[in-house]
């Protein structure tokens, strides 16, 4: 496991204990935390820091600061939480050379272990217990190779493998039964199957289809999800605008093509495994898919640009996080579940990325 120095762990603790502080008056970055039950989390991806956002509220309750460097952007990228609630796990994309996967304390606004990880790791999977984070090493600055699936221990935050898979992997997806993580890699528009008993691709195939080489397009596979029983695996063709289906027991046949908006981005199933929320990130909107149906019920606006993808709440509501632009703010949209009309928008920072509910009693944000 990669350690900090002991005087980088005091200036970061100085630095979140200083960012916690009430302020008052223009340019305040903490409210009361609301009786909700829950807080939320969402990275800052040109700010290097976390949000903590009230959902009662609709407001920033404090930023927590992340990274080593006082002079570059690190870039906070995915937000992954553990399912036990206590933890929470970021992908920082740029390091000295590589990145780096951070494991916080999500009572604490404390760092609990790093480990260094591939080159700009992107997106992340957890498995169901816990044990195993996937990180999808997405080589953005690179020269086209051999990208690789980092393998990260999360009790001892120790980079135990890296898995070649192909080029510049992103969408990443562990199965509801903790056998299997899917993996889907932008550039050779290739689809990946990872045992976790053995940290080994055991199947592959493409996401292209017959017309897509009659036409000469490609899918560019950003983003994955699968159905609550693990027997469906959606794929966003990004290039395509669509959702592809494949049964997991038949890898390699699509058997549908959903039409969704332009730039389908990292997907999101509801934890009731009813439906899936798809961010389009070039075209300012989402849709919602019912699973059981394979159809779009619902395409909406959303009130910032480069939607990212989204979280639940343990009480039913959603929400979105959007990156915006240069130095537009980055925010989240509260969604209706029934209607899925954004009910209210809160700016955080610059370029939301990652978000991740965290189910804890409020007092120890107060």
């Amino acid at each position: 496991m990669s350690r900090l120095p002991l005087a980088l762990l005091i200036l970061f603790a100085h630095a979140a204990c200083a960012s916690a502080q009430s302020t008052d008056g223009a340019g305040s970055t903490e409210t009361m935390l609301q009786d909700s039950g829950y807080v939320l989390f969402v990275g800052l991806e040109s700010e290097d820091a976390v949000a903590i956002m009230d959902p009662q509220a609709g407001a920033l309750i404090r930023k927590i600061p992340i990274g080593i460097s006082t002079e570059d952007i690190e870039g906070v990228h995915a937000l992954d939480v553990s399912p036990d609630g206590e933890h929470y796990y970021l992908s920082i994309a740029h390091g000295w050379p590589y990145g780096s996967v951070w494991k916080m304390s999500t009572q604490k606004d404390s760092l609990v272990g790093r480990t260094n990880v591939g080159l700009f790791p992107a997106t992340m999977a957890i498995t169901p217990d816990g044990t195993w984070l996937f990180v999808a090493n997405y080589n953005l600055h690179g020269d086209p190779a051999l990208d690789t699936v980092s393998v990260v221990h999360t009790p001892t935050m120790t980079e135990v493998q890296q898995i070649p898979v192909c080029t510049k992997p992103h969408g990443l997806v562990a199965s509801n039964d903790g056998e299997s993580v899917y993996v889907s890699c932008t550039r050779d528009n290739v689809l990946k199957k990872i045992s976790v008993a053995t940290f080994a691709v055991v199947d592959s195939t493409n996401t292209l289809i017959d017309e897509d080489r009659a036409e000469e397009k490609v899918c560019y596979p950003a983003g994955l999800a699968l159905s609550r029983d693990d027997e469906r695996l959606f794929v966003a063709c990004h290039k395509h605008d669509e959702i592809r289906v494949m049964p997991t027991s038949q890898f390699g046949t699509f058997t549908n093509r959903i039409p969704v908006g332009k730039g389908p981005y990292l997907l999101r199933t509801d934890p009731g495994g009813e439906r899936l929320y798809v961010p389009h990130r070039a075209d300012q909107s989402f849709s919602v898919i019912d699973i059981a149906r394979e159809q779009v019920i619902a395409t909406k606006p959303t009130s910032a640009t480069h939607p990212h993808t989204f979280a639940f709440g343990p009480d039913g509501r959603v929400f979105l996080s959007m990156e915006s632009h240069a130095v537009v703010p980055g925010a989240v949209d509260e969604i209706d579940p029934e209607t899925f009309e954004t009910t209210r928008t809160v700016e955080l920072g610059l370029q939301a990325t990652g978000i991740g509910a965290i189910a804890k009693p409020p007092s120890h944000y107060e």
